[in-house]
């Protein structure tokens, strides 16, 4: 049979947590003799060695090979994909594990597409991107520009497209390997699909903590590294939005947040270190382009960044740092043709319960005062594009499974008379279609708002209801699979959605056979499907 999918794991003193991702793949839809597995054993020094000769013994798609420490994944990366069969390559690590369905439908969905990159839905209890799994992509181009917001290699790769054009791992120590791999690999595909509706990859949290970074990165260790990155972005690609994305993203994410850490903010040395790397690979990598792309607050930061004002930058980003977001329904959630809809506004407060405004000029909008009062030229820096980045999304997140999906939502950004500055629209959540086209599988979830504007993002909770209270418009099933949805108000009094009777079940068993207790049960399972 031929081999679909290799799956390359490199290994470092993996211990039993080799089960993980070994499990995982055994229990995959896509036939066994249709994938193999690749394990680069760097030089471990314990029992690894000893525990994946004991699988690829008894399991025959699995193979090994072992070499001296290297220090870091890109080299056992690199060995895998030389001594890979498969049509495709998807990179796993140790502590990971793929869903069962990952490898069928990424393998599935990139022959239909005749993709080179696939990118499958992750969650995991360790934080991700989660925004671009809204919904499937088949077919995506360079330019879009959300892939950068996922920029780890545990992705399928076709085998072919990477040896025709060298696409490789930096081998050796070295930080953001994985950046630099998709810094080549992202610009060069003529095709890249998002799974949005399938969890294929599973992020995981050692218990001991041994896959995290230990202790402080100097410097002198990163931001070289950094402007390495920057450099292969430019030399894969041509001046424009295809760079520019990429590059935008390590402008916010790698720069500026060094100049708005508690660090920064208190001058201690080490973090004033990291910000003048960090200020230095911003002049000399990123063009202005970069920069005119962000959203208003940031664009003003980069410019306090780049000029090296460091009062003011630390002025802004202590006027800033405990803003929260909100959200109320306009309206009471009401069930509509089988969907839960409502109008909703949202908006961002300061400590101190000010709204957050944007002033009114002749030729666009300027940043509220209470940013920027007393910032040289602060007061008079304008902007046209307060839509840049504003987006309200309403995650249904399941407890128990690290994994959340996107409700429908159409919004738009208002300013009111006084100036503060609102998204409003109407969320619908539809339990048939909610998971990215699907049903709701079965289960608790919390409903999260993630409120960005401006620059800002902030992730708030629906809150006011009375504790442990249904919701006045109560349960309904499902048209098709006749699955019944209940909104409650958890007993923090914060919105969340029962999806398949979870909650009766509770009720059955607090109700026991105690006769007057089951009738009440009763009446209130009539009331929630009414």
């Amino acid at each position: 049979m031929t081999v679909k999918v290799s799956v390359v794991i490199p290994v470092y003193n993996a211990g039993i947590y080799i089960e993980r991702p070994v499990d995982s793949i055994l229990k995959q839809a896509l036939p066994q003799d249709e994938i193999e597995v690749i394990f680069v054993n760097d030089g471990s020094t314990d029992d690894s060695a000893e525990r994946l000769q004991a699988l690829v013994d008894r399991t025959e798609n699995f193979r090994v090979f072992s070499i001296p420490n290297s220090g870091w994944p890109g080299r056992p990366r690199n060995l895998g994909v030389s001594h890979a069969r498969g049509e495709y390559v998807h990179f796993l690590d140790q502590d990971d594990a793929l869903g069962p369905k990952a490898l069928q439908v990424m393998y599935e969905r990139a022959v239909q597409n005749d993709s080179d990159i696939v990118v499958g839905k992750v969650k995991g209890n360790m934080r991700g991107p989660i925004r671009l799994f809204r919904e499937s992509v088949d077919r995506a181009g360079p330019e879009f520009a959300e892939l950068y917001e996922t920029l780890t290699p545990h992705k399928m790769f076709r085998r072919q497209f990477l040896l025709d054009n060298d696409i490789t791992f930096q081998e050796g120590r070295c930080r953001l390997e994985d950046q630099m791999f998709l810094a080549k690999a992202f610009p060069l595909a003529k095709n890249i699909t998002v799974v949005g509706d399938v969890v294929c990859y599973d992020w995981s949290k050692r218990d001991d903590g041994s896959n995290n970074s230990k202790g402080r990165t100097e410097p002198s260790d990163y931001y070289p590294w950094l402007a390495t990155t920057a450099q292969i972005v430019k030399a894969n690609t041509t001046p424009g939005p295809v760079r520019d994305a990429f590059l935008r993203r390590n402008y916010r994410v790698e720069v500026l947040r060094n100049s708005a850490t508690p660090g920064f903010l208190r001058g201690d040395p080490f973090y004033m270190k990291h910000y003048e790397a960090a200020r230095k690979v911003a002049v000399e990598e990123y063009s202005d382009s970069v920069r005119e792309g962000l959203p208003p607050l940031w664009r003003f930061r980069a410019e306090l960044l780049e000029a090296n004002r460091v009062e003011d930058l630390r002025k802004v980003a202590n006027r800033y740092k405990d803003a929260i977001g909100e959200v109320e329904f306009s309206e009471p959630l009401r069930w509509h043709e089988g969907t839960l809809v409502a109008p909703f506004r949202a908006r961002l407060r300061y400590a101190d319960g000010a709204t957050v405004k944007a002033r009114r000029l002749d030729d666009g909008y300027g940043l509220d005062l209470a940013l920027v009062q007393g910032v040289d030229g602060g007061p008079d820096w304008s902007f046209k594009d307060i839509e840049n980045r504003a987006a309200v999304d309403f995650q249904l997140r399941q407890r128990g499974r690290a994994q959340a999906w996107f409700a429908a939502v159409e919004s738009d950004v208002v300013v009111a008379a006084d100036g503060t500055v609102e998204i409003e629209g109407t969320v619908r959540i539809d339990p048939e279609t909610a998971a990215c086209g699907g049903r709701l599988p079965k289960g608790l979830y919390d409903v999260h708002v993630n409120v960005q504007l401006l620059g800002l993002d902030r992730m708030v909770r629906i809150e006011g209801g009375p504790p442990s209270a249904l919701l006045p418009c109560g349960g309904r099933r499902s048209r098709q699979h006749k699955i019944q949805t209940v909104p409650y108000w958890t007993r923090d009094g914060r919105l969340a959605l029962d999806v398949g009777g979870n909650m009766h079940r509770v009720l059955d068993k607090w109700a026991g056979s105690r006769p007057s207790w089951r009738r009440l049960a009763k009446r209130v399972k009539r009331a929630l499907t009414s």
